[in-house]
This record gives structure tokens, sequence and C-alpha cells, in this order.
């Protein structure tokens, strides 16, 4: 029983922020602004991807997952890939990504990036940036004051 209740509860909590999400998306589309739904990612605004950049924009592995993903854009990059981008090792690298998450859950009220992110079948990571969030990312990074690191 106790098993049933709880999936009943985190079906609930997904309902939930699926329902935010449309409710987001919508008011974003009333109040004019684009919106890009990256699935389990959730709905990102342009504003959104600033607010996450210039939190984590110190992180020299979150400017790598950026940098690579944005040179590749819509294709996948793998995290060992990623690694020999960045020159930390996988476990700096590692924490890095946690550090943006918890940055993410305190803007946002949840994990989420505007990098898609999964396991891949062999049980590495893998990351990938859509053209509309390269496109963002590299308007936020030309603009006066913030450099653009290219390796």
């Amino acid at each position: 029983m106790t098993n049933a209740v709880r999936t009943a509860v985190v079906q609930a909590i997904t309902d939930a922020q699926t329902l935010l999400d449309r409710l987001k998306g919508t008011l974003a589309m009333i109040d004019g602004e684009v919106t890009v739904d990256l699935g389990r990612q959730g709905i990102w605004t342009k504003g959104e991807v600033v607010s996450l950049w210039e939190k984590s924009k110190h992180l020299s592995g979150v400017r790598s997952l950026f940098e690579i993903t944005e040179r590749h854009v819509g294709e996948r990059v793998t995290f060992s890939e990623l690694i020999a981008h960045s020159g930390l090792d996988a476990k700096q690298q590692a924490n890095e990504h946690a550090r943006m998450s918890r940055i993410a859950a305190d803007l946002f009220g949840g994990k989420r990036w505007p990098i898609e992110n999964w396991q891949g079948s062999k049980g590495e990571m893998i990351y990938r940036m859509r053209e509309e969030i390269a496109v963002w990312w590299r308007e936020i990074e030309s603009q006066p004051g913030t450099p653009l690191v290219i390796n």
C-alpha cells in the first residue's frame, strides 16, 4: 500500500510541475517572450538563461559545458569530450555541474539546465544544446563586460 501512495504522490508532483511549465510558457507568450521547451529540462526563456549564466559563469567547468555544446550545437557531446575540453578532472567537472544544479534550484525551484543531458547507453553522460539556446547564449556572451572565452 505504501508504494502505491508513494507512486501517486510522485505522479502528482510530476503533474503539478507539468502544469507549472505550461502556465509559465503561456505567461511568456502573453508577454511576447520567446520560450524553448526542453522536455524534462523545462521551458526556458532568454531571461532565465541570463540569470543562470550570471550566477554560474565563474565556474570554468560550466563555462566549458556551454562552450563545447554551443560549438557542436544540436549534436551530442560526451562527458569525456567535455573534460578533454575543460581540462578539469572528472570529479571537479561533476562538482561544477552539481553547483550549477544548485544554482538553478535556488533560482527556479528545481534542478534544470538549458542544456539537455542524459545518460547514454554506455553509462556516460551526454549533453546537447539546442540552436535557440545557443543563439541566446551567444547574445549573452557578446554583451560588453562579458568576454567570450575561446579555447
